[in-house]
Formats: structure tokens, C-alpha cells, sequence
């Protein structure tokens, strides 16, 4: 009974696409040209680039200007709506909300992707090159804001960028059991997006993913017959051994070992969930691609032993750019600067000048 109520929890937890529903836990306590003040916690004292939300508004904090025990003052980019003092708010790591137009000023075409079960809403902006970037974003139902933090740096480069939805994504079309398989199905709304971008002139891609996107894009890369478009992946944070976060929830919540395994096992035979397919570690020989792996010192998902292990695996193809006080998907936030150019110098390696 026990193995069966923590199957239930690792769906939920692994398998239930849900949009953020993180609570409004912070307050605003005043404001002043170009600044905010807000409650002092673990997540407003990060130094970077983060997005503050409310219910109705939102902003992109910026540098910190003083901060104490309680509170923290940090510069302020409204973007949505003005906050005001009592106005409870969350910390966003997308950093930006809305569109590429309204967020960036960058015009984008509205395209929806001829999936295997339906259309898949993305975005597209045209540029000079005929390598296109996917990408594919994280753990998450409402997530395609997350691509805007690096659109202006890949357009800017001449890249075409097209950042598509997922199955089951808002808005998107859902699949016939509702729940995230970490790329085992979701594969193929990557493959629906080449053959969209094929259509429109595309030559070859890049495709960045980041968090469960990256599990996305390796279950593409070993499954889909378009490989050989793939010029190079980006991996952001990537998840690289699924069962071993599924282990890790165990281990917080105090979940006895067998317990925990047995709930591994029912999640296979009740839900579907194939935690081998999802090991990369196991799947290093099916990797034949440039890989630029970007990861955290303080990712809280995957271990740091896990991302080098992996790219101690594959030192022909993998380049590894390490962020000491980076996390989970929050690399270009905490050093936005080393993680756009971290990008384009890969890029300019493997793709060339225009």
C-alpha cells in the first residue's frame, strides 16, 4: 500500500504537467524611481537578473542596492503593470513575461506545429541564417517566456528562433493519458517542429533544452530519423537521470528505500513511465552530436558528479561551462553576460560566421 501511495506522489510530482502555482509569498514594502524594495528571502537576495509577479503585474529586478535582515532594495524594470507597496509578489526565473514583442520589442510569427496528436503553438522570428534554434523549455505548462531570456543574443547572431510548446503545454494539444513521459513521447513534437521549420526554409538546427526540455530533446535525438539535421544541442540544467531525482524524493520526504522502490516499479507498470529510457548516463554511446553542457554548482536536481560524469563520457563532443552559483535553470540569471557568450562562442565553434 505504501509502494502504491508513493507512485502516486512521484506522478504527481514527475508526471502531472501543472503551470507555476508557487504562492504570492513576498511583499512589496516601497517603492521610488528605478527601485523596489521587498521582503528579504533566500530568493530576493540572489544577485542577477529575476522576474518579480504578481496576480496582475510584473517587473524584472536587477542589481541589489541595499538589503538587511528584513528587506532588500534592488533596481526595478516594470514591464507589466506598476507594483505598489502591500502588493504580494513571487520570484519568476523566466525574468521576462508576455511575448517577444511585448516583452523584447522583436517581432515573432504565431505558428502552430502539425504534431502527431495535433498542433503545437510556437513562436517564430525570422533572421539571416539558415540554421534555425529550437527551443525547448522546462518543467512546466505555461513556459515558453522562459526562451526569451536568450532570443535577443541568438537573433542578434542572425539565428532564426522558433520556441515551441510541449503536449499537454496551455493551450497546446493534450495527449490521451494527460501526464509528462520526460520525452519518451514528447519527442515527437521536437520532430514536428523540424518538419515545420523545414518547410519554411530551414537548412539544419540547433536545439537548446533546458531542464525537462533537455530530457525532450536527447529522447529526440535517440529516436527521431532527423538527426542528421542537428547541427548541435545546447543543454541548460539538463536531467540526465530521472530516477535518481525520483530517489531523491524519496529520500526528502523520509520515504524508507523499499518503499521508494517499489513506488519506482508501480510508476512503470500503473503510469508508463520508463526510467531507463531516461537514464542518460546509460546512453552515452547514442550521442553523436556537439553538446555544450551548462550547468550549476547548486543545482539542487541533478548533481554536479552526475553532469560531469556525463561529459567525462562523451570529451569528443561535450563542452562544459560550470556556473558556481548557478541552480536548476537559473544559469542566465545569476551571469547573463558568461551564459550568452558561452553560447555564441560554441555556436561560432560548430556552426561558423555568417
Amino acid at each position: 500500500m505504501l509502494g502504491w501511495f508513493h507512485a502516486n506522489t512521484l506522478r504527481s510530482e514527475l508526471m502531472l504537467p501543472h503551470p507555476d502555482d508557487q504562492p504570492f509569498d513576498i511583499m512589496v514594502r516601497g517603492l521610488q524611481a528605478g527601485r523596489i524594495t521587498v521582503d528579504a528571502t533566500d530568493e530576493t537576495t540572489r544577485q542577477g537578473v529575476w522576474g518579480l509577479e504578481s496576480d496582475a503585474k510584473y517587473a524584472q529586478l536587477g542589481p541589489i542596492v541595499r538589503a538587511d535582515d528584513d528587506s532588500v532594495e534592488r533596481g526595478v524594470t516594470p514591464q507589466v503593470g506598476m507594483f505598489a507597496p502591500g502588493d504580494a509578489a513571487r520570484i519568476d526565473v523566466d525574468a521576462y513575461t508576455g511575448d517577444p514583442t511585448s516583452a523584447l520589442s522583436i517581432g515573432f510569427e504565431a505558428l502552430r506545429s502539425p504534431a502527431d496528436i495535433g498542433p503545437q503553438p510556437a513562436w517564430f522570428i525570422d533572421g539571416r541564417r539558415p540554421t534555425w534554434v529550437i527551443f525547448v523549455h522546462g518543467y512546466g505548462s505555461d513556459r515558453l517566456t522562459e526562451s526569451l531570456r536568450i532570443t535577443p543574443s541568438l537573433v542578434s547572431q542572425g539565428y532564426p528562433v522558433m520556441s515551441i510548446t510541449i503536449r499537454n503545454d496551455v493551450d497546446a494539444t493534450p495527449s490521451e493519458s494527460g501526464l509528462r513521459y520526460w520525452g519518451q513521447e514528447e519527442w515527437r513534437d521536437v520532430d514536428a517542429a523540424i518538419e515545420s521549420g523545414l518547410r519554411k526554409g530551414a537548412r539544419d538546427f540547433v536545439i537548446v533544452g533546458s531542464g525537462f526540455g533537455a530530457s525532450v530533446v536527447s529522447a529526440f535525438l535517440h529516436e527521431s530519423e532527423q538527426v542528421d539535421l542537428v547541427r548541435a544541442v545546447v543543454y541548460d540544467s539538463p536531467v540526465l537521470d530521472l530516477e535518481s531525482v525520483a530517489v531523491g524524493i524519496a529520500e526528502d520526504s523520509g520515504t524508507p528505500g523499499a518503499v521508494g522502490w517499489l513506488g519506482r516499479r508501480l510508476t512503470a507498470l500503473r503510469f508508463g513511465m520508463d526510467w531507463g529510457a531516461a537514464d542518460q548516463l546509460d546512453r552515452t554511446d547514442e550521442f553523436d552530436v556537439p553538446i555544450l553542457l551548462l550547468y550549476g554548482a547548486q543545482d539542487p536536481v541533478t548533481s554536479v558528479d552526475t553532469f560531469e560524469e556525463f561529459a567525462d563520457a562523451l570529451p569528443e563532443i561535450v563542452t562544459t561551462h560550470r556556473f558556481e552559483q548557478g541552480g536548476h535553470t537559473d544559469l542566465w540569471n545569476v551571469d547573463a553576460d558568461r551564459y550568452e557568450l558561452a553560447i555564441e562562442d560554441f555556436l561560432l565553434d560548430v556552426i561558423g560566421d555568417e
